[in-house]
């Protein structure tokens, strides 16, 4: 991304612009400062970010969405010289504002329920280093420290939010109350000790307490994070990489927030005049129409190619296998003609499954198909694989005998060249078993990966040609893709000329995941000449490792 540029401006013409008229955010790190700049745009009479000294800190103002805001960098922890109580209070009283969000990183709790770059919002933070230390007991002494009812429930009821991680998996919002201390723990016995005294937290960090201290009767504050360890002393491993997931998911959660023209009414925020921003796009259009998740409501923006058509063809007769390169649609054309056939369908979510065992997937799948067909979220746990293909068996038996089902298994997290192995065996197991039960028939399976599966298929699976079709997705041809390009132009009535319309076109080497995250960078920053295409575009490059 090209280099940001910051002009020195006075707080005194500031204050004569904004007027405590913008929102405060709080960083700790120099990624999380760094991360935030990126997504900074300058006021609408400045060309640069303005840079901000005064007294012992440093302030950097621009625009997020339709909103003024104003940065401000801390120490790690809530007690040190440059800690985030020392800081923030001070400017809350130079800034005048009355809204403060700590955006940043945290550790999660729980690698089986949460993920790398799901992001904590703090339902409230709980100091844990606050405690009276007896003979016999350590007692705590510090009260959970509610975060702002208004900020909380907008964040809550953010509808258009969708954010796709690495692996290609939703992230998630996590609400809960969250630990706050001085410790940067990297250990699993201690983080476990924390979660058995505090066992509604969902995750922790350092700055919090001071934060929520500093803006207590003084501002409306709450704390976003994203989760990039599970401080359980694999903190170093990958260490960058996921702290990098982290902040960007974090941000992305205060992005689609800061979109709105209300959310800050209540707290006497408003947005900027939108014609002093330009053509502004709130974040439901952007996520109608560069959609990564299909429903119905997206069909308008749908492009159908020959491929849907072949497609249809295939499951009304056969299950399927879908595989090819990432980025080519797999997932949104399975998921588009399900919805649009009419076909009775369950889909069935491995997401949640990291870093179980292949056998587990499987449990996993029989106790989801069991809870939406019988409704039985709770039942006998199959000791082993056999067993389970027995109770799948049993209940398609039950409920499904000459009746049709397609079984739409997605967001598969298989790590390794021999999990894959394992997995697609196991699957031709089930099917072929399947095959030899009378009435089944009607009940196919539908699959997508990015691996060729039938490279798995081994003598006695033969049979599993009379039940799966495979077909391999190659990028979009050069018309297709076209085509959604300029369906996108038009929808946000943008004039991109076809001189760099063409030079998107072939660095996006036909892959429409390309084609909607140049649109995606280029309409958060808002801005439409010629330096800040070639911005986006070289950032899209870089997050897809072009």
């Amino acid at each position: 991304m090209p280099e940001i540029k910051y002009v020195e401006e006075t707080i005194e013409n500031l204050r004569s612009q904004v007027t405590g008229n913008l929102v405060l955010l709080v960083t700790a790190t120099e990624l999380e400062s760094r991360e935030l700049h990126k997504i900074l745009t300058p006021l609408p009479q400045y060309d640069n970010i303005l840079i901000i000294y005064e007294g012992a800190l440093t302030y950097y103002v621009g625009v997020i969405g339709r909103y003024i805001v104003a940065h401000v960098q801390c120490s790690m922890g809530s007690i040190s010289r440059d800690s985030s109580i020392i800081t923030t209070s001070e400017a809350i009283k130079i800034l005048q504002t009355n809204v403060v969000i700590m955006v940043g990183i945290a550790f999660g709790v729980d690698r089986i329920k949460q993920q790398i770059g799901d992001v904590l919002i703090a339902e409230a933070v709980q100091p844990y280093n606050n405690k009276r230390v007896g003979a016999e007991s350590e007692i705590q002494r510090g009260y959970a420290v509610p975060s702002s009812k208004i900020l909380l429930n907008r964040f809550k009821n953010l509808k258009s939010w969708e954010y796709l991680l690495p692996d290609l998996i939703k992230a998630k919002l996590h609400f809960s109350l969250i630990l706050s201390g001085e410790e940067l723990i990297d250990n699993k016995i201690h983080r476990d000790e924390l979660v058995k005294k505090y066992p509604m937290a969902a995750g922790g960090e350092m700055e919090g307490a001071g934060i929520y201290a500093a803006c207590d009767g003084k501002a409306n504050c709450i704390l976003v994070k994203g989760i990039c360890d599970f401080a359980d002393g694999l903190k170093g491993v990958d260490k960058e990489k996921n702290q990098q997931i982290a902040i960007e998911s974090a941000l992305s959660v205060c992005v689609d927030l800061f979109s709105s023209k209300t959310a800050f009414s209540e707290l006497g925020i408003s947005p900027l005049v939108e014609d002093k921003i330009g053509n502004t796009v709130n974040a439901v259009e952007i996520n109608e129409v560069l959609f990564e998740i299909y429903d119905i409501t997206k069909e308008k923006y749908y492009i159908d190619r020959e491929l849907d058509g072949n497609f249809l063809q295939m499951i009304n007769h056969f299950g399927v296998w879908i595989y090819g390169i990432s980025g080519c649609g797999k997932s949104t054309l399975i998921l588009r003609n399900l919805i649009r056939s009419e076909l009775n369908f369950i889909q069935v979510n491995l997401a949640s499954c990291v870093g179980l065992t292949i056998e587990a997937f499987f449990t996993e799948i029989l106790f989801d198909l069991a809870g939406k067909i019988e409704g039985v979220y709770s039942q006998v746990q199959p000791t082993n694989f056999p067993e389970c293909v027995r109770l799948l068996l049993a209940l398609f038996e039950k409920n499904y005998q000459d009746k049709e089902l397609i079984v739409f298994i997605e967001e598969i997290p298989l790590e390794t060249d021999v999990n894959y192995q394992e997995f697609t065996q196991k699957i031709y197991s089930l099917l072929v078993s399947k095959a030899l039960i009378p009435g089944l028939v009607n009940v196919r399976f539908i699959l997508s990966s990015i691996n060729d599966p039938t490279t798995h298929i081994q003598s006695f699976n033969q049979k599993i040609y009379t039940q799966l079709k495979f077909n391999k997705l190659e990028h979009w041809s050069n018309e297709d893709i076209e085509r959604l390009f300029d369906l996108i132009n038009k929808e946000f009535k943008l004039t991109i000329d076809n001189t760099f319309k063409n030079e998107i076109m072939s660095k996006s080497k036909r892959s429409p995941r390309f084609i909607k995250k140049f649109f995606r960078n280029l309409l958060s920053l808002n801005k439409f000449d010629l330096t800040t295409l070639k911005e986006s575009l070289s950032e899209t490059e870089r997050e897809l490792n072009y």
